[in-house]
């Protein structure tokens, strides 16, 4: 992953057992509804859930997914949307398991097939050369297991080298393995290496725990000392804290991030303006990347348009501001900014300050970068500032 998709990720971080078919909906007649932010998904087992209700008359000239439910109750399709306009890719998506600007849902005898497009609409291979995703249920609907696809219908591989899940539910608990094309396991995500996992959801639903079992089916450490994720809701449904402890329940500093409590903050409207966290003694520290405090700020129509990391005396470290189209759909610009809110040289990206994105009309977009005076920016003759 490079620094720029790097930076996006973390940005993105600050997207009983359940039962399955997307049917959180009562049923009736076909309908929409609407919502600012996904409910956090670790993995593709869960449901797509929406948080932050809007009803019809305050949905408009703001950012949004649109769910829209067949007369079952059931997920048919959901787009990220500004007044009616699919959003291309604003990186403000709220869940691990969100990769485009729509998702249909095909309902099928013993299956669940999802399909990805584009904000022009146009079906597209997602998070690597996903074009098809395909659930197999069992006689209850639950998810057993979920295969990959690509545009020739053959076996694929996502972003995270993963071709197929498989899920297994016994005793309230779910246990999750994934495999590449060579059926070898795979981790959760390349950064979160927890091989086997045994997932604990609440009561409602959403995912409390995530116990590692590695490759032996064992509770079991991780390279950095870390068993078990805790995740932790506030009133409103936003992942608001993690908690990391080792196989045996201790506390520990671990996993990517090596804090033990990692904190999103979030305003009124759910957008996630901050990010710190802590060691096991309660004492703030910092991220894994350097940062001690990320802050994030949001235009009037949910787009977020400034990202400032803080060093751990409380100087300013980076900051990278992103612009938009007029219809607020796409980005056009980002740029890296001094303290004092020039351009500057950023690892961010790549070692220019500024980075353009021209569209294209059959949706694909070309980057062009800029150094801090505004000439072309060449890779091969600048050094990657760290």
């Amino acid at each position: 992953m490079n620094k720029l998709a790097l930076f996006l990720y973390f940005t993105m971080l600050f997207t009983p057992y359940l039962f399955v078919g997307e049917t959180l909906a009562s049923s009736g007649a076909e309908h929409t509804q609407y919502y600012r932010h996904i409910m956090f998904r670790e993995t593709p087992y869960a449901v797509y859930r929406g948080i932050h209700q809007l009803h019809t008359d305050d949905s408009h000239n703001v950012a949004l997914y649109a769910f829209d439910y067949d007369a079952q109750g059931r997920i048919k399709e959901i787009s990220y949307q500004i007044n009616g306009n699919m959003i291309n890719a604003n990186e403000v998506w709220d869940s691990f398991i969100w990769f485009a600007p729509k998702v249909k849902i095909n309902y099928q005898p013993g299956k669940e097939v999802h399909t990805y497009y584009d904000s022009n609409d146009q079906q597209i291979s997602a998070h690597g050369n996903v074009y098809q995703a395909v659930y197999t249920l069992d006689e209850d609907n639950n998810r057993v297991s979920l295969h990959f696809y690509d545009k020739q219908g053959e076996p694929s591989e996502n972003a995270w080298n993963i071709h197929r899940y498989q899920w297994r539910t016994a005793d309230g608990k779910v246990f999750e393995k994934r495999f590449n094309l060579l059926d070898e396991q795979q981790p959760i995500r390349p950064q979160f290496t927890f091989y086997e996992v045994e997932l604990e959801y609440d009561q409602d639903g959403k995912l409390a725990f995530v116990r590692n079992l590695g490759l032996t089916g064992q509770p079991t450490n991780n390279e950095s000392g870390a068993g078990i994720d805790r995740i932790v809701y506030d009133q409103e449904g936003n992942f608001s804290r993690w908690m990391v402890y080792d196989k045996d329940g201790n506390p520990v500093e671990g996993n990517r991030p090596m804090v033990h409590i990692g904190e999103h903050l979030y305003d009124a409207f759910g957008n996630k303006v901050g990010m710190r966290g802590f060691d096991r003694k309660g004492k703030r520290i910092p991220f894994s990347w350097g940062a001690y405090e990320h802050k994030l700020a949001y235009n009037e129509f949910g787009n977020q348009v400034s990202h400032i990391m803080f060093k751990s005396d409380g100087s300013f470290d980076r900051h990278l501001t992103l612009e938009y189209s007029d219809e607020n759909t796409h980005i056009t610009w980002l740029k890296s900014l001094d303290e004092h809110g020039q351009l500057t040289a950023s690892p961010m990206l790549g070692g220019a300050a500024a980075l353009r994105y021209v569209y294209q009309n059959d949706g694909t977009r070309q980057r062009e970068l800029f150094s801090a005076d505004m000439t072309t920016f060449s890779p091969s003759v600048q050094e990657d500032t760290e």
